[in-house]
């Protein structure tokens, strides 16, 4: 293994402070994202005293004996601490910041701030959402309505499941392929009621741990279409490809069940867009307890990705839902998402930015 790009790191992002400041002024309010510019906010606060700078995290925080590991773990720290209000998904997410804090770091942490020099660092829980109102309308655009009543032709009257994910080792793909496979094993008249759409849109396709774990899905689909095809149906309907968005939104109408089980997520907002896709409060969403999205859309139906035969039977229950409970459940999950959307998440920040 060779050495981390540590320095390449800094770099970045003390190029990312440099163009910030200069081009913007004393007055304005800075909002920094995620894990690839931790180190921004310290940089641009030994430049600019008096700024006022957030910073805000799409992935989760880890607990203190995880991030102990890094070897720069105090200069990420420092970095982070020249922001003024620092932003997380999850109530948990932000204690672990603060705890990383108190244990790496000498200064005072109190409950949901860290006393850092002459100043008060905040922490807040701040939910992101999706853009409600836009994604409904889409939802019920006249383009996706016919690009829905093509993909039922095409897929006939078998019950559809479908996963959306980038490629990437966190989002559970194999255990869902390893899963439906159950499914298939399990029950031989399930090989003609039901079909797996799997989208997944490539990423990082120089990184050879990227490039082995597509290799090793590919080998998955074409095992499992193999073993279970028969005249006219295909198990794994397997996508390798960017959709449009209202490609996207077709298939969340036209499925009964999304699969959303990432091993890890900050939040995972496929859920979110499934669920304001489905205006007629139909469909069923299966997720995974360690997305951030588990927090907040409790109506789904749980599960633990890495217990293969659990989220099997819960994906068969969800093919089985009687009518009734889908719509219940649908109702709640669709007032969750309303209430997490995205303007009131970006709204709810700058607000308390501007507080500080």
């Amino acid at each position: 293994m060779g050495e981390a790009p540590w320095p390449n790191y800094v770099n970045a992002n003390r190029e990312f402070a440099e163009v910030t400041l200069s081009t913007s002024g004393p007055s304005d309010l800075i909002w920094v994202q995620d894990y690839h510019l931790m180190l921004v906010p310290g940089f641009i606060r030994a430049k600019r005293a008096k700024a006022r700078v957030g910073w805000f995290c799409h992935i989760p925080w880890p607990s203190p004996d995880t991030f102990g590991i890094l070897p720069w773990r105090q200069e990420i720290l420092e970095g982070l601490l020249g922001a003024d209000l620092l932003g997380f998904h999850l109530p948990e997410y932000a204690e672990h910041f603060r705890q990383c804090a108190e244990r790496f770091t000498p200064h005072r942490v109190s409950r949901n701030a860290i006393q850092y020099r002459s100043r008060t660092v905040k922490t807040i829980a701040a939910p992101i959402g999706v853009p409600v109102d836009d994604l409904q309308a889409l939802a019920i655009d006249r383009d996706v309505e016919r690009e829905v009543a093509h993909i039922r032709k095409v897929m006939g009257d078998r019950q559809l499941i479908l996963g959306v994910d980038r490629l990437d080792y966190t989002k559970g793909i194999p255990e869902r392929l390893a899963a439906f496979e159950g499914l298939l094993r399990q029950d031989r008249s399930a090989r003609k009621r039901y079909a797996l759409i799997q989208i997944m849109v490539p990423s990082r396709t120089d990184v050879k741990a990227y490039a082995d774990l597509k290799e090793e899905i590919d080998r998955m689909v074409g095992d499992i279409n193999g073993r279970y095809s028969e005249t006219g149906n295909i198990p794994i309907h397997y996508l390798y490809r960017n959709l449009s968005q209202r490609a996207l939104f077709a298939h969340y109408r036209a499925a009964d069940v999304a699969w959303v089980t990432p091993l890890r997520d900050g939040m995972n907002l496929v859920a979110h867009e499934y669920v304001a896709a489905r205006t007629d409060e139909d469909g069923v969403l299966v997720l995974s307890e360690f997305a951030g999205a588990a927090k907040y859309l409790k109506a789904a139906l749980m599960v633990n990705p890495y217990d293969v035969g659990a989220t099997t039977r819960a994906v068969h229950r969800a093919l089985h839902m009687k009518r009734s409970e889908m719509r219940k459940r649908m109702r709640a999950l669709r007032a969750d998402v309303m209430r997490l959307d995205v303007h009131r998440w970006a709204d709810k920040y700058i607000a308390a930015l501007e507080g500080v």
